[in-house]
């Protein structure tokens, strides 16, 4: 019997774990949960007889509160199982615990239907969760896979930009030769291939206070000097490679008020360093021009960032790998460049080479409507498997 057709003779004790891990919530900024997440992943990989099982405390992640204050809240502790720690070839299965869905969000249970799950996080990435336990599975069954050393680390603020499981993800990948990670896979089933990089931040604007109708010309809007901010960095989308996306807003109050306060919340893709470097150059100048010219105090607060993950002649082997491991199961699994992010921009940032969106196959995630189809378990399992085997041969080749 095949392992695919091992896995799909097992499909209902799949859907049970996947089901388990996201019916617990796991919102990023709800640590309990998160936590509570990490210890029945810890109890499906128990089987696999790891050396080391560590819940590894995260520091909070920054914030930014709705009055312009620098905080920051506490997030969940990441889960690192290890095994064989002291062979030559190591690699890192990765993915994350934390999902977009606040403990108060209505979407909190999972429904199942013909092996469709319907479910907070069963695609982003709890299924994708389930799927590396299943290759870990079989790697302990063959011969090679015995001397293979593995890391399975999963984080538990990925959503927010990993900025407190850094020093985890730099050491993961000072440590291994590969990475294996489980974020969904794109909506054609295929894999990222290059990645954009992204920085968040927030622009923070403080004018001066007036009655709106007896003395409006003494004060200094908040609110028009953050519109012509926005308008006039929002024309920098012009540049190719480059995205721009100011996505939330707020500030003001009373209507007879010339209003003193307003924040705008900032996302940007780059594709490259050079464009990273540019943006920020050109969101400090027009912040500073915009604050002289309206006679307003302005704040640019940089927030999380993720480097580009470009195409690399490493990548490209990994991305070869998985197009010709799914040709042999009949399967296509094409790579795309994105301009999404995740932890293996990280990786790669940090040295790793690495495949980030092996998960399972599934759709419409960050909304009420996300879908997983675990049947794509049975398919994609055995095409990772096969992706390890050979990096691992060819390091010992």
């Amino acid at each position: 019997m095949t392992l695919r057709e091992q896995l799909t003779g097992r499909l209902d004790e799949l859907i049970a774990n996947v089901v388990a891990l996201a019916e617990i919530n796991s919102g990023t900024h709800n640590p309990d949960g998160v936590n509570r997440c990490a210890e029945r992943l810890a109890e499906q990989v128990e089987a696999l007889r790891p050396d080391r099982v560590e819940m590894v405390p995260v520091d909070p992640t920054p914030i930014v509160t709705e009055n312009g204050e620098q905080t920051s809240r506490p997030v969940g502790n990441a889960l690192r199982v290890t095994k064989r720690a002291d062979t030559p070839f190591q690699v890192c299965l990765f993915g994350h615990l934390d999902t977009v869905f606040p403990a108060e969000h209505p979407f909190q249970t999972v429904a199942v239907s013909n092996h469709r799950l319907h479910g907070p996080g069963v695609a982003d990435c709890k299924g994708g969760l389930v799927l590396a336990t299943e290759v870990l599975r079989h790697v302990e069954t063959v011969e090679w896979g015995q001397q293979i050393g593995w890391e399975f680390l999963v984080v538990p603020d990925e959503e927010v930009g990993s900025v407190g499981s850094q020093p985890l993800l730099r050491a993961a990948a000072g440590r291994c030769n590969i990475g294996l990670g489980f974020e969904p896979a794109l909506p054609s089933g295929g894999v990222a291939g290059a990645r954009k990089g992204t920085l968040n931040g927030h622009t923070v604007v403080r004018g001066r206070a007036a009655h709106a109708g007896r003395a409006h010309h003494e004060g200094r809007s908040a609110v028009r000097g953050l519109a012509r901010l926005i308008d006039t960095l929002e024309e920098l989308n012009e540049r190719d490679g480059v995205t721009v996306n100011f996505g939330r807003i707020s500030g003001g109050g009373p209507t007879n008020v010339v209003p003193d306060f307003a924040m705008g919340a900032f996302n940007l893709r780059v594709g490259t360093a050079e464009d990273s470097a540019w943006i920020r150059q050109q969101f400090e100048r027009v912040t500073a021009r915009t604050a002289a010219a309206h006679e307003l105090e302005i704040e640019l607060i940089w927030g999380s960032s993720r480097d580009p993950k470009p195409r690399t002649p490493a990548l490209d082997q990994l991305l070869a790998d998985v197009a010709s491991a799914a040709d042999e199961a009949g399967l296509q699994i094409a790579a795309e460049d994105t301009g999404g992010c995740c932890d293996g921009n990280d990786l790669a940032a940090a040295g790793l080479p690495n495949v980030d969106s092996l998960g399972i196959c599934g759709g419409n995630i960050h909304s009420s409507q996300e879908f997983a189809e675990v049947g794509s378990i049975a398919e994609r399992v055995p095409v990772v498997v096969e992706v390890l085997r050979r990096a691992y041969r060819r390091s010992v080749a």
